[in-house]
């Protein structure tokens, strides 16, 4: 497989292909050698190595999916989420 047919594929799929090279007992710098990968390409599909092991985000960007509390309007008299609970859950008095 050349690098062309390489960053066609889910970056999920570059991933593993490259963390079974690492567990056939390669290096990070020997497996991204082998299928002609930089650092700076890796970032790009969103591939990092962590913890002795590359990992693939679904997504770019923040990842949270936990309320921040930015998710606020302005409503009427001032700053309000729901007009039952707010973003930790807790009664609003309201």
């Amino acid at each position: 497989m050349d690098r062309e047919e390489l960053l066609a594929l889910d970056n999920s799929e570059i991933a593993k292909l490259l963390n079974e090279a690492i567990a056939a007992g390669k290096s990070k710098d020997e497996a991204l050698a082998e299928y002609q990968l930089d650092a700076p390409e890796l970032m790009k599909q969103n591939i990092f190595w962590v913890k002795d092991k590359f990992l693939a985000r679904a997504w770019s960007g923040y990842t949270s999916t936990k309320r921040s509390g930015n998710e606020y309007a302005q409503a009427g008299d001032g700053w309000r989420g729901d007009d039952v609970k707010d973003f930790k859950g807790r009664e609003v008095p309201w």
